[in-house]
This record gives C-alpha cells, structure tokens and sequence, in this order.
C-alpha cells in the first residue's frame, strides 16, 4: 500500500486557536519570520489536492485533525460545521479510492489547553478524550484506521526540552515535565485505543486498526571499541526509541517514565507506525550532563539532505528488522523522506529507501504500507518554508502546486509497484 502523509497545521491553514499559531506570531520563534496561518490552503483546496494524488496513484494518505480547531475555547462545544467540512473531505479522499489514516494529535494543541499545562497534567486529559469521542463519532464511518499520536518522543524533546516548538521550556523542569507528557501521553493513548474500538463496534462500522507513529533513529557509537560510546549509543537508544513503545506494547509504565505500574490490560496498538529519516552518532561526552554525557553528531562523510541530516537508507532495514524482532507486529512506514528544494536527491532517496523495505519483505518482515513525507511542500514547525519535503512543489504566492520529477517517478513505483534499475 503506497501513499504520502502530511499534518493538518502544516498544509491546512486557518486556524489561529492553536498553540503553534500564537508560537508564529512569537519573534524569533520561526526561521523565516513566516506563519502557518495559510500554509497551503489545503482546508479549502483539498480536493485540487486529492484530484492529484488519484492521478499520481495513490493507494492511502495520512492525514490529521487539530483539535484547537474543533473546541476554539474551554469548555467550547465543538464546531459541528468544522466537523461537516473534515466529513466532505474525508468523502472526497475516498470518493477517489484512496484509504485515509488519521492523525488524531500531531504536535499541535489548542493554545487554550496548552496554557492549563496541556500534557504535563493528567487532569487535562478527560478534555483530550473528548474531543477523540467527538472526531470518532463524527467520522468513524469514514475511516478505519488511526494514529493516536505522532512522535510523542520528539514533542517532549523539542517541546521540553530544547525549546525550540511551544511551551518553549529547557533545564531540569523542562526534562522532567518531558517525562510527564510522554507518560500522560501514554495514558491518553490506552483510553484513546479502547474508545475508539467501543465506537466502531456499538456503531457497527468496521473495525478500526490503531496505532502512534513512532520516531525512529539509529543510534551508532562513535567508536564501536570506547565501552562509554557503546554504553551510551544504548542508553540514547532505549530513551528515544524504545521507551514509550515498550510501554505501550506491556500495557506498563516503564522507567523513567514510571515505575512499572499496569496501566492497561492486553495488546494496545493493531501495527507498528515506524517514521523514518536518518541516523545519529553517539559519544559520551562529559560536557554533556544534561543530556546524560550523550553527545550527537552527524556522520561526517554521508551525503545530507537541506536540514543537514544523514541520508542513511541502510538505517531503514535496520529499524525495519528490529522492531520486528522486539514486537512482532506488522508494520507501516507512516513517514518517510527527505528536504531538497530542488529535488536534486530525492528520486534516488525514494529509491534507496524503498529497496530497503523490498529487503525487509524477503526477509518476511510484515510491512504493509510507505506512506512519504510529503505529499507536498508545508509549513515545517520552526524552520517554516525553508525547509521543502514535497514530492510537490508548492509556490506559497499563488498557491500553485507543481509535480517534481520525484512525484512522476513514486507515480510510477505506485502504479507498477516496481522499483526501477
């Protein structure tokens, strides 16, 4: 199954209840000064978009709701207009025979709820469980499949940790608050995944197949001789990647994220949501207490793509291997892909990278799905515009979107399903 990923507050615009909005309109926050307040106009184009990804052939698409734009204020009623809009959308995508998954929180929240504490306090949460009572309601018959959350480890990192996407905290707090948001994160998801198959089945709507996307990364010493690189490659490996998701898969809350304690009885995610994009290297470093004596560093001779990242296919067989290994579920590459404005790389990218999952299938490794980041060019959080992932161009003037040879060449891998010499 092969289709693109993108996030609401990236593509949609007009939203000016979010967190991030008040973020943009923040000096200094955003590389180019730019906001997300239009982004790509998709909440009112969506189905020039849609009309695109037929003719490119698209099998699905993953695509995400923001809650600040369905409960404007506390205690709000939801915005049933709002709600009809995301059911046309949802009817047009699938209207062309293409399979929507939905995000239902990617990174952004309403600024309402952010100033409560927002993830940091677990008597948000019931507020939070709302409004997936009301998404799934209101569009379970719509749609079967669902991310509950996108990258809990990289929010709680750049959110409370480097400062860089709103709340905006650093230090000792900010880490410990870190670990409070991926826990009641956690927490949000058990409920969330129970909820949500309680929908579907006292509506009789199919059963649903639920899931988080899941940031992963290699983590390779420096020096694979140095036992404190080693010991640190490992220790980076467990808090980033590993963590939350064996928390998930036990149903417990794991150190430091807790103390073991059963939160949920039984299997609590249908597939594996595997996002995908470069590796780091990892030394110890006594210059780096805060961060546990963990230093990264990019490979020094590895080609990078526009945000200076490795591009290290090979890292997707190996993630792809060992996240079966350790939960034997299948899995779905729910973002994949590269930043070049000029496509200089990214057909090769697309290519390299899906060789690698070809690997991973004879090798019996249960991948159902690729869906690339990005359909097309967005806002990309802190580094706005700069930053281009689309395998369509989009000229944020005139709104117009261009095919790269790119997308001509994933249209093609789409259709044939083969991966050209």
């Amino acid at each position: 199954m092969f289709g693109t990923a993108t996030a609401a507050t990236q593509i949609d615009g007009g939203d000016v209840n979010s967190d991030w909005y008040q973020w943009c309109e923040t000096p200094g926050k955003i590389a180019d000064k730019k906001t997300c307040f239009t982004a790509c106009d998709h909440w009112q184009r969506y189905d020039e978009d849609f009309k695109l990804m037929k003719s490119m052939g698209h099998q699905a698409y993953r695509l995400g709701v923001d809650w600040s734009r369905f409960q404007p204020a506390p205690g709000a009623p939801f915005d049933i207009l709002a709600l009809e809009h995301f059911r046309k959308m949802l009817g047009s995508l699938r209207a062309k025979r293409i399979r929507p998954l939905l995000t239902l929180n990617h990174f952004v929240l309403p600024y309402w709820w952010l100033e409560k504490g927002g993830w940091t306090k677990a008597e948000n949460l019931p507020e939070f469980y709302a409004f997936v009572n009301f998404i799934v309601e209101g569009v379970g018959d719509l749609v079967e499949e669902y991310i509950t959350f996108n990258e809990p480890n990289v929010y709680a990192v750049l959110a409370y940790m480097d400062g860089r996407w709103p709340p905006g905290k650093r230090g000792i707090s900010g880490y410990l608050n870190s670990l409070r948001v991926q826990r009641n994160m956690l927490i949000a998801h058990f409920h969330a995944y129970d909820r949500i198959r309680e929908i579907h089945a006292a509506k009789n709507w199919k059963h649903p197949s639920i899931s988080i996307a899941k940031h992963l990364r290699v983590m390779d010493p420096k020096d694979s001789t140095n036992a404190l690189d080693l010991d640190r490659a490992r220790e980076a490996d467990r808090r980033f990647n590993h963590v939350f998701t064996d928390s998930l898969h036990s149903g417990c809350l794991l150190p430091p994220l807790g103390a073991e304690e059963r939160v949920h009885d039984g299997q609590a995610w249908d597939f594996f949501g595997l996002n995908y994009y470069t590796r780091d290297i990892i030394s110890f470093s006594l210059t780096k207490p805060g961060t546990l004596f963990i230093k990264i560093e990019t490979h020094p001779e590895n080609p990078r793509n526009d945000l200076q990242w490795e591009i290290y296919p090979e890292g997707l067989f190996r993630l792809l291997k060992q996240t079966h290994e350790r939960y034997s579920l299948p899995i779905r590459i729910t973002e994949n892909g590269i930043a070049d404005a000029v496509d200089a790389r990214r057909s090769q990218f697309l290519m390299d990278h899906l060789r690698q999952v070809l690997r991973a299938l004879e090798a019996g490794i249960p991948v159902e799905g690729y869906y690339h980041w990005s359909f097309m060019d967005n806002f990309e959080w802190a580094e706005g515009y700069t930053a281009r992932f689309g395998l369509v161009h989009v000229d944020f003037e005139s709104q117009k979107r261009s095919p790269r040879e790119s997308a001509k060449l994933y249209s093609k891998i789409m259709r044939s399903r083969k991966i050209p010499d």
